[in-house]
């Protein structure tokens, strides 16, 4: 059975809990880019752009699915 997520307060703001995770998301996606950049696995991959969109889905994901209720 899947937590019922509930909406956080922020400054008198309602932000679904998901938010932070795909911020989150974000930053650690942009950090694995950089560090297969330096490693030249970029040059390995046939699309670069939707290789990272699919590590962003995939890293996205497991931060929201592996969330626990608050």
């Amino acid at each position: 059975m899947m937590p019922v997520l509930a909406e956080m307060s922020m400054f008198g703001i309602g932000i679904e809990p998901a938010v932070p995770m795909l911020l989150l998301a974000v930053v650690l996606t942009d950090i694995l880019r950089r560090g297969l950049t330096r490693l030249r696995i970029d040059r390995a991959v046939w699309n670069w752009p939707l290789f990272m969109l699919s590590i962003y889905v995939c890293i996205a994901a497991g931060l929201v699915l592996g969330m626990r209720q608050l």
